[in-house]
């Protein structure tokens, strides 16, 4: 069985923040631990807007804290994010993710995240030995 907390996370290699420093990611899963897909709990600042495009991985996103919107590029439909509200990145969905107060996201990708990867130019994770 895996146990991990948010406190032992903190400060290690599992907790990684964005170049731009619009988020920090607290890795509780990860593809060394075998579940096939990674997990995590990451923190959206406050006025921030991120370009997302995750071409190479799925996720699904529970709010759990907080409120602002994901706005997905192709159409530019938004969807408001509040506690209780999940979304799904089906169709590897380029899109904006804007928070208006301090968003706490509970994540799952997959395939799982390898470590400490942080988003390419373009908004997307790279495939583990890629970039």
């Amino acid at each position: 069985m895996l146990v991990r907390t948010l406190d032992e996370i903190r400060g290690t290699d599992r907790e990684v923040f964005a170049e731009n420093r619009n988020w920090v990611s607290a890795r509780l899963l990860l593809k060394d631990d075998g579940m096939g897909f990674s997990f995590h709990e990451t923190t959206i600042f406050a006025n921030t807007e991120t370009r997302i495009w995750y071409k190479n991985h799925l996720e699904a996103v529970y709010c759990v804290e907080g409120e602002g919107e994901v706005e997905t590029i192709a159409d530019g439909k938004i969807y408001p994010l509040k506690p209780g509200t999940m979304y799904a990145l089906n169709d590897h969905d380029e899109h904006y993710l804007r928070a208006f107060s301090e968003l706490r996201l509970v994540c799952a990708f997959n395939p799982a995240l390898a470590g400490r990867e942080v988003h390419l130019p373009d908004g997307s994770y790279p495939l583990e030995g890629k970039s």
